[in-house]
């Protein structure tokens, strides 16, 4: 998983290179794009296009009888009804190509969250940093590791422990602009993080795990801690980023959505596909 997470975050550092010191909503607006123009022709290929246009246009003559015989109980509930069966129907249409469809949206929402989910940390500013230990009873030597950072950062405070030793904490200070390296040491044994301090977009991933097919599958950014090593997990915890629009702050999130399917809307005669 680690090699798989590698290329695909290689491909969207490249995507997402030139909006690195630009405004957010530049990164997201492009990026929706990019799924629409990946979405539409794979739901294409993958639907019924013509069972859909059937299956839509029975919709609307069943409610077209509605509101012309809207004064005929026996023809309103039949049409109704044939309303409910045909939007079944074309439920059932729109689940192959949704499944298609899914895998590649989950990998790009997973990688734009990880630029747009967080902001770096700035010059001056404190975070947490937290190791979790799997089982600190039995790995005494995890629980009594230590935080190693490099020149441009400094400990704030002494680590403290809590639940038995099975999760430490720091409070770390940021000095200067870069991306460093913290480790957590223990005797011959040490993983490292990397923590990101400046003001460009860029990736930010605040927990590393363990090894773990489909846990790894969701924390693309660094790669995964060793298997048999006792820490669980590694964490940096970075400010939220604020995406404004119109003066309003929305979530990346929401504001890919509705991107997209403005996009989706504007693309769907040009790229011929009934949904």
């Amino acid at each position: 998983m680690n090699k798989f997470n590698h290329i695909i975050t290689s491909i969207f550092d490249l995507f997402f290179y030139p909006f690195r010191s630009i405004d957010p909503i530049y990164g997201l607006c492009a990026v929706s794009l990019l799924t629409t123009v990946i979405m539409l022709p794979i739901f294409k290929y993958t639907s019924n296009q013509e069972a859909i246009k059937r299956t839509k246009s029975r919709i609307m003559g069943h409610l077209l009888e509605v509101r012309l015989f809207k004064n005929d109980i026996r023809i309103v509930l039949s049409a109704q009804k044939n309303m409910l069966k045909y939007n079944l129907i074309y439920l059932k249409h729109m689940l192959k190509p949704l499944l298609f469809v899914m895998l590649p949206v989950v990998i790009i929402i997973i990688q734009t969250g990880l630029r747009y989910e967080y902001r770096p940390l700035h010059s001056g500013e404190t975070a947490i940093v937290k190791v979790r230990i799997n089982n600190p009873t039995k790995s005494e030597n995890a629980a009594n590791g230590i935080l190693v950072l490099p020149k441009g950062l400094k400990v704030e405070t002494p680590p403290l422990r809590i639940n038995g030793g099975e999760e430490i904490y720091w409070r770390i200070k940021a000095e200067e602009e870069g991306e460093f390296d913290l480790s957590f040491r223990v005797f011959n044994k040490e993983i490292k993080k990397r923590i990101v301090i400046g003001d460009k977009v860029t990736k930010i991933s605040p927990k590393t795990l363990k090894e773990n097919g489909l846990k790894t599958f969701f924390y693309p950014g660094e790669p995964a801690l060793a298997s048999d090593f006792e820490v669980e997990s590694f964490e940096v915890r970075y400010p939220y980023m604020k995406v404004s629009l119109f003066g309003w702050t929305v979530h990346w999130l929401v504001l890919f959505f509705i991107l997209s399917l403005v996009f989706g809307f504007m693309l769907l005669k040009p790229f011929r596909v009934s949904v």
